[in-house]
């Protein structure tokens, strides 16, 4: 089969992801080795976010735009999303993650000029692929840059849609693949965050897409070996995708299982195949995932003598990681979770999977803590008409098997589920390309689409609204004032950073571990509950001893969100424990500042 100009842009997009990848592998590398302040590094990093973004801008603005009428009219609203995009994402960061996590972590690490384990914050030894395409700008402070760079894997993600539905059915149905995933309310939201959902998406459709080419092209006989070469190309991306994706995010290790139960029954089903040309087929994919994740993995081995760490020390052990037990099972199952948090009956849990594309919210765990839309799935039943039958199913399988793992086996939120959005978005072009064929009226197929599209909309603008980010463009309102307005806890921080000494360091309680703006020294529990501060109270006899383990610990000051801690320590302390804390608190606790419920206090004594 001749290499199409659509097969050779989902193996260019694909590739570029493997690029990236790679690039931030290589910087794990060197900042393990106590590189991080290396400035060729550093660009080096840079300059693999640059060519991929150059690569991207390329494809959009010159290799897709076409003069045909309703080509353009849907190019110029996808550009009108992209832009507004990239517009809220040169907004300060103020996301949970980032502030905890992905630009936090990045932060210490550039503060260390190494990359090393962080004990009291156990997600510091996730993978974390894309992180390390964020460092270089965190130490350079252009902190929108990260948030740009998650966007830009979302709008690769929706190139690689593009790339097969133009190839499959036409450009037009490719544009309108690319804009329902780009404007999809869950991609919107996270296309101005500095997070890795949408990295973890790219390369879990990246390696589906490519593992389901390669399948196609097994099926093509052609005696040419520089064809046959290209083709083998595609298994190998696949399985690199694969890799690079659990070194994204956990839960690519999701993706891997079900990609590999996909290889084997679609190899199996060859006619004329033997066992052994399908092992090894699975034994490459499998060998280049774990090539591409080894690094990680060989990282915690070395670090904690678990190699993934924080999960199964119960298995490894916790080693030097601090003995935190993140991921373990908490021993409720999902039913009587949700029953006990939410006061879900069992049939408002077995439709989880269905209410989350109706019923989303968010910032509400109940309500899977963000929106999809549901003509994701209300046009299913018109997708496996026509041809590719075999392949639809197992675009369908995919997003099935993954959305049902997700349930049982985690608290299901849309983010954690994106890599079901690009099949579900290929499914449902597929449906409506069906639809126009055999419809009468295609007026109430054009009405139904814009209606169930106008909620993304709508989505949008109140989005929009909430962060209100014209004061802070226009330059009505500074940097400082838009982050004491989105976070509470601002003004607490930035008290510390201008009023206490540099050799302070900070005791985070009921701030949401939200450390990111923190120039001083600090330290956190590892969960949103203080149990260190409980546990020290619990085992002192008098004040004093208070003030002696925290001062073991370095700690000189506290920033504290008054309510929740008040609250917690009256639910978990004795009528005794309560009067050691009290004594604590009148004899070695000095209030410096107070604003929105925080307050910043001196450990003295």
């Amino acid at each position: 089969m001749p290499h199409d100009r659509f097969s050779l842009l989902l193996y260019r997009t694909s590739l570029s992801g493997c690029l990236l990848g790679g690039t931030a592998t290589l910087y794990l590398l060197g900042g393990v080795s106590g590189f991080v302040g290396n400035p060729l590094l550093n660009i080096a990093a840079a300059a693999g976010v640059s060519l991929a973004a150059l690569f991207f801008l390329y494809i959009f603005f010159i290799w897709m735009l076409e003069k045909r009428k309703w080509n353009l009219l849907l190019w110029l609203v996808i550009l009108l999303v992209l832009s507004a995009e990239v517009v809220l994402s040169l907004l300060p960061p103020t996301a949970r993650d980032e502030l905890t996590h992905h630009l936090a972590i990045p932060r210490l690490y550039v503060k260390a000029g190494r990359i090393y384990g962080i004990p009291f914050a156990p997600y510091s030894y996730y993978p974390m692929l894309l992180d390390m395409l964020y460092i270089p700008w965190v130490r350079w402070g252009w902190d929108s840059v990260p948030k740009l760079i998650h966007a830009l894997y979302g709008f690769m993600t929706a190139l690689l849609i593009y790339a097969y539905l133009a190839r499959r059915l036409s450009p037009f149905y490719g544009l309108f693949g690319f804009f329902s995933f780009i404007f999809a309310p869950a991609v919107l939201r996270l296309s101005n965050w500095a997070y890795v959902d949408l990295g973890m998406t790219f390369y879990s459709a990246a390696s589906l897409l490519c593992l389901l080419r390669w399948l196609e092209a097994r099926e093509i006989r052609n005696s040419q070996s520089a064809i046959r070469d290209f083709h083998s190309r595609w298994l190998i991306l696949a399985g690199l995708s694969a890799g690079f994706g659990v070194a994204t995010k956990p839960n690519g290790m999701l993706v891997v299982l079900l990609l590999f139960l996909m290889l084997i029954y679609a190899s199996g089903r060859e006619k004329g195949k033997g066992l052994r040309e399908t092992l090894s087929f699975v034994f490459l994919f499998l060998v280049l995932a774990g090539t591409a994740v080894s690094p990680w993995v060989l990282k915690n081995l070395l670090w904690t003598g678990n190699p993934f760490f924080p999960f199964l020390t119960g298995v490894f052990g916790s080693g030097g990681g601090g003995g935190v037990s993140v991921g373990e099972a908490s021993g409720l199952g999902i039913f009587t979770m949700r029953e006990l948090l939410y006061g879900e009956n069992i049939w408002q849990i077995l439709a989880s999977p269905v209410r989350i594309f109706f019923t989303g919210r968010d910032d509400q765990p109940q309500y899977f803590d963000g929106v999809l839309n549901p003509i994701l799935i209300l046009f299913l039943p018109w997708s496996f008409k026509g041809k590719w039958r075999e392949e639809k199913r197992l675009l369908f399988a995919f997003s099935f098997l993954y959305l049902l793992y997700a349930f049982f086996l985690a608290d299901l939120r849309v983010r954690y589920i994106l890599p079901i959005v690009p099949p579900l978005v290929i499914l449902l072009v597929y449906a409506i390309h069906n639809i126009y064929l055999r419809i009468v009226h295609p007026s109430f197929l054009y009405g139904a689409v814009v209606l169930l599209l106008a909620l993304n909309g709508v989505y949008l603008w109140n989005y929009f609204q909430a962060l209100s980010p014209l004061g802070y463009f226009t330059g009505k309102e500074s940097r400082e004032a838009y982050l004491s307005r989105m976070l509470p806890e601002y003004p607490a921080v930035q008290y510390i950073n201008h009023s206490t000494p540099s050799t302070v360091r900070i005791y985070f309680l009921f701030v949401g571990r939200r450390v990111y703006y923190c120039e001083r020294d600090y330290f956190h529990d590892d969960g949103d509950n203080p149990w260190v501060l409980l546990r020290i109270i619990q085992s002192a006899r008098e004040g004093s001893d208070i003030r002696a383990k925290l001062g073991e610990k370095g700690l000189t000051h506290l920033l504290v969100r008054e309510e929740l801690l008040g609250r917690f320590l009256a639910n978990n302390l004795t009528s005794e424990q309560s009067k050691v804390w009290g004594s604590f608190a009148g004899g070695h606790l000095r209030r410096l500042f107070h604003s929105k419920g925080y307050s910043v206090y001196q450990i003295y004594g």
